[in-house]
């Protein structure tokens, strides 16, 4: 990778979002504390806070687990889904594994919960203390030439968003590869990313839109209202004057519980939104993962369809979201 490239990969790893105590460790009556269920078990010899434990939501206590088993295992270079979890980087459905590199082709095997990974290609690694990972655009170019467009769409996106770091770098980390396996295929969810787009949702949202043969839109336009203030749309397609909205929980919060005042707003928006265009289209994740639904949802809004389906992309995508 390139100096310049280098200056702009900018994410850092973060740190376990819940406290990891090791049985090792003076001052702490483990056993005690095991059997009256104060700790719990995050892998052998690494224990958590049971309460803080049950108050953590289930992307953090994946992070928690990446870094319980740094801990076991120094020396580690987490990689796909778990390096992106590390950057906070979005990461479809719930991983069943964690994912390291292995130092060699003979290592790349699962053992337990742990899938290694090699390759021919030695990657830019980024350190913090006590765990490693690959770099966020080594990370993006993995997940890129081996899962899912979709699911590297969505992290291209986060990443181009919360950095420097554009299509044209990720485009050539993929092509400056040794290796071509996966190359070809890397190249649309790459090349599609944009910084525009704000949630995994919106990401998929794009992903499905393109699959099922509609026109694409144009992205977080901005609406003045009768009352002076902006309204922004997600999708907006103006061959047509039709407002697309990617309505998910995350809009409201993280933890997918609504405050009043913040739905009550977002309501306030979206209404506004319905008077300043001749459609409106609106759909859930529950859509995208029916697209005959959102199929159905996108053609009585009257947005145009330009080209064939892809029913493979869809057929595949929908057991990861």
């Amino acid at each position: 990778m390139t100096t310049d490239a280098l200056a702009i990969d900018a994410l850092s790893i973060r740190p376990s979002p819940i406290a990891l105590l090791r049985r090792t460790e003076a001052g702490i009556r483990f056993d005690h504390a095991i059997s009256s269920g104060r700790l719990h078990r995050i892998r052998s010899g690494v224990y958590v806070d049971a309460a803080e434990w049950e108050r953590t939501p289930p992307w953090d206590r994946d992070v928690a687990r990446i870094h319980a088993f740094a801990l076991k295992s120094p020396g580690t270079v987490f990689v796909l889904e778990s390096a992106a979890a590390l950057y906070t980087l979005p990461v479809l459905g719930k991983p069943r594994h964690l994912h390291a590199r292995a130092a060699t082709a003979s290592g790349a095997r699962l053992t337990r919960d742990v899938q290694w990974h090699h390759t021919s290609d030695e990657p830019d690694v980024t350190e913090a203390p006590g765990i490693a990972a690959t770099s966020p655009i080594d990370t993006i170019v993995d997940l890129a030439r081996t899962r899912h467009p979709a699911i590297a769409r969505a992290a291209a996106d986060a990443l181009i968003r919360k950095t420097r770091i554009n299509v044209a770098t990720l485009l050539s980390a993929n092509d400056a590869r040794i290796s071509g396996r996966g190359r070809s295929a890397a190249r649309w969810p790459l090349s599609t990313a944009t910084g525009r787009v704000e949630t995994p949702l919106e990401s998929v949202s794009l992903c499905v839109i393109e699959w099922l043969g509609f026109e694409p839109p144009e992205l977080q336009v901005e609406f003045a209202l009768p009352d002076g203030s902006i309204a922004r749309a997600d999708c907006y397609w103006p061959s047509v004057d039709v407002i697309g909205e990617a309505d998910g929980r995350e809009k409201y919060s993280l933890d997918g519980s609504i405050p009043e005042d913040r739905m009550w707003s977002e309501k306030r928006r979206e209404d506004a939104l319905r008077r300043q265009a001749r459609g409106v289209a609106r759909w859930t994740w529950d859509d995208l993962r029916h697209p005959e639904t959102m199929r159905q949802i996108l053609r009585t809004a009257g947005v145009p369809e330009v080209a064939p389906t892809r029913s493979e992309l869809l057929r595949t995508l929908r057991p990861l979201i």
